[in-house]
């Protein structure tokens, strides 16, 4: 791996040592640095271990082409990553962001929700011993490519732009080679994410014990015809058609330094309780590319989320799942209602606590507490 982070706050720690080794050895090291075995030892807090929620994060291969994943859970040891089914009882749950792809927006709401989860088991007196393992995979060319890889990426070129179908086959594949088979899989798709989740269940239900795939605030039909949709449509549409307009409006961005970027993301993210994960991974949108992939993979929604494809899309409908939002300019309310009446009975849920299609921002915790009822 070039990149293998676990992050507590702001600081990175690599922990390298022999699994089964007894040792461990805590380095304050440089992010992007390359090493084997890396995870991270938590301090004891008033005399007691206290559970926490990790975060790693990689860059890894999914056919030539390098993407950015993390992996989130109270057990991040090789053990617990391992690809092949484990003795103990494993929950794994997979996160397909929405547009932009970056899966740093959705690190907030992972912890929330495994941290739920772990609290309904403790509550259950002890009777239930589970390993929860949430990972979110970010879209190619959606996160910058570190300079280590950069010119080194394989298939991967840091100013290709990708349409919506090489997005689903990139989930597809990475589905394929690295997600673990467990007691129990979970697919949750957001917005666009939706769209690609049920692209691809399909092709992977019957190697994976899938129990559910979970859209939220799906855009996975008439997008164009959405308020935002049209809004943005004509814009988005000579950004992609004109690429060096989009680029001449975005090459500054490259030269910024990251506290720039910050600075400049903090001017529109002003409201109290934006999680610093939101706020980061949206100063990794100020890139010239990160842009352009942005622009021509909401363009291509645009032109071709259509009608609702009822055949492609809702083939395992005893495992779909939808929550759809009340003031959504992506996904307008009657989306919603119509659902209702193609999915089975229950499938639906209507949000009732106004939380925005981008929920990421502020209202992570009021869909991670909804969602905790679908993982059983």
């Amino acid at each position: 791996m070039i990149e293998n982070q676990l992050h507590d706050g702001d600081v990175v720690w690599f922990a390298k040592g022999a699994p089964g080794s007894g040792k461990i050895v805590i380095d304050e090291a440089q992010p992007g640095a390359e090493t084997d075995d890396i995870w991270r030892f938590r301090e004891m807090q008033r005399g007691s271990f206290i559970r926490q929620i990790l975060r790693r994060v990689d860059w890894v291969p999914v056919a030539d082409k390098w993407c950015r994943v993390s992996i989130m859970g109270a057990d991040l040891s090789p053990d617990a990553l391992q690809k092949e089914e484990s003795d103990k009882e494993r929950v794994v749950i997979l996160m397909i962001p929405g547009n932009p792809g970056n899966e740093g927006f959705y690190a907030d709401f992972g912890e929330r929700l495994l941290k739920n989860l772990m609290s309904r088991d403790e509550r259950a007196g002890g009777s239930i011993d589970r390993t929860y393992l949430f990972y979110t995979i970010s879209h190619l060319n959606h996160v910058a490519l570190p300079p280590e890889l950069d010119g080194h990426a394989g298939a991967l070129k840091a100013n290709d732009r990708f349409l919506l179908d090489a997005q689903v086959q990139h989930k597809l594949n990475y589905v394929r080679d690295h997600l673990p088979h467990a007691t129990r899989v979970y697919l949750m798709g957001h917005s666009i994410g939706s769209y690609m989740m049920l692209r691809v269940l399909p092709y992977i239900v019957d190697d994976f014990n899938i129990k559910a795939a979970i859209a939220l605030f799906p855009t996975v039909e008439r997008m164009a015809v959405s308020p935002n949709g049209l809004r943005l449509r004509r814009v988005l549409a000579a950004l992609d058609s004109q690429d060096w307009l989009a680029k001449a409006l975005t090459f500054w961005l490259n030269f910024l330094p990251v506290s720039a970027k910050r600075w400049l993301v903090g001017l529109n993210l002003r409201a109290d309780g934006i999680p610093p994960c939101v706020a980061e991974a949206a100063a990794e949108l100020l890139n010239v590319n990160v842009f352009r992939n942005i622009v021509h993979m909401s363009n291509d929604e645009l032109e071709n989320i259509n009608e609702f494809d009822e055949a492609t899309l809702l083939q395992h409908r005893e495992l779909v799942h939808f929550l759809y939002g009340t003031t959504d300019g992506w996904v307008p309310i009657e989306y919603g209602m119509e659902m209702a009446e193609r999915a089975p009975s229950g499938h639906v849920i209507i949000d009732d606590k106004e939380c925005e299609h981008a929920f990421v921002i502020k209202d992570g915790k009021a869909v991670a507490e909804r969602l905790v009822p679908l993982i059983v």
